[in-house]
């Protein structure tokens, strides 16, 4: 039976991963990057480990037992590092296998800075030698009811994306493709899969699908990436974080992010869930 770590058990996909490996016969250490979070879990059952991300040490030692290793590094300026500590840590601790959730179109070499710092993550694991299945996502659906649903609430989405085309992907197939490799990576292993919804959907296409769910008149407003840049300072994201995003719509605008794959349902056997139905689902985030 695999014992398997995964590093970032509290952030959004972690937690969808955790749901998904629950009634599974894996057995699961979930690293959190706070000691509260790991008594948090804790209490609820759960084999919980704080580790920081900056500090190599802390996950070998948090690492300890396991053999399998899902790894998501959070969007932050050291994130190419913590990678590279991430992959040395799982070679010290004995990690036999790594599934990573990567970014859509990331690459070593890719020409904007957000898929370049994915890419080098992606390349250490590879270069590590340890046997691996790299996930490369599309932008999540969940963002519309996270950091986007106060924008949504007002009536008006505002991006710089004019009217290029995402196949966007919700979070819990991901998991249910993490889950799937960790349980049995049998076919799978040193191999990448672009992970997207089943449609290519234009902003206004989702303001639209948002309206229908929710019975509310939801628009979409393109901006310059100026305005955009200033929204996000006024809502107090970091400058290099800022880059990143920026970074991402100018993909978004090249029509790089509206490709359809069938990777979900090629690894899980279950088509990738649709963007209408997720609406539906999360109309209270809108409310």
């Amino acid at each position: 039976m695999s014992k398997v770590f995964i590093a970032g058990a509290a952030g959004n996909i972690g937690t969808a991963l955790l749901a998904a490996l629950h009634d599974t016969d894996a057995e699961v250490v979930a690293g959190v990057h706070a000691p509260d979070k790991a008594k948090t879990l804790s209490g609820l059952g759960m084999n919980a480990r704080p580790f920081y991300f900056q500090d190599k040490d802390s996950m070998v030692q948090a690492m300890e037992g396991c053999d399998r290793m899902f790894l998501v590094i959070p969007l932050q300026e050291k994130l190419a590092r913590y990678g590279h500590l991430a992959v040395q840590a799982a070679k010290e601790a004995g990690i036999e296998y790594i599934v990573r959730s990567s970014g859509y179109a990331a690459s070593s070499d890719a020409h904007w800075r957000l898929g370049r710092e994915h890419g080098m993550v992606d390349q250490f694991i590879e270069d590590s030698k340890i046997p691996f299945t790299i996930l490369r996502p599309n932008t999540f659906m969940q963002n519309f009811s996270s950091y986007l649903a106060e924008m949504i609430k007002s009536g008006t989405i505002t991006l710089p994306e004019e009217d290029a085309k995402v196949s966007y992907i919700d979070i819990r197939d991901i998991a249910s493709c993490a889950a799937k490799l960790l349980l049995d990576s049998d076919g799978f292993e040193d191999k990448y899969y672009a992970l997207t919804g089943p449609e290519g959907l234009a902003m206004s296409d989702v303001a639209a699908q948002i309206s229908k769910a929710s019975a509310q008149e939801v628009n979409y407003t393109a901006i310059s990436e100026d305005d955009y840049m200033e929204t996000l300072k006024d809502m107090g994201v970091p400058e290099w974080n800022i880059n990143m995003l920026v970074s991402l719509t100018r993909v978004v605008k090249l029509g790089m992010l509206g490709n359809v794959t069938k990777a979900v349902e090629h690894v899980t056997g279950s088509p990738a869930r649709t963007f209408a139905g997720f609406a539906t689902e999360h109309v209270t985030a809108w409310e």
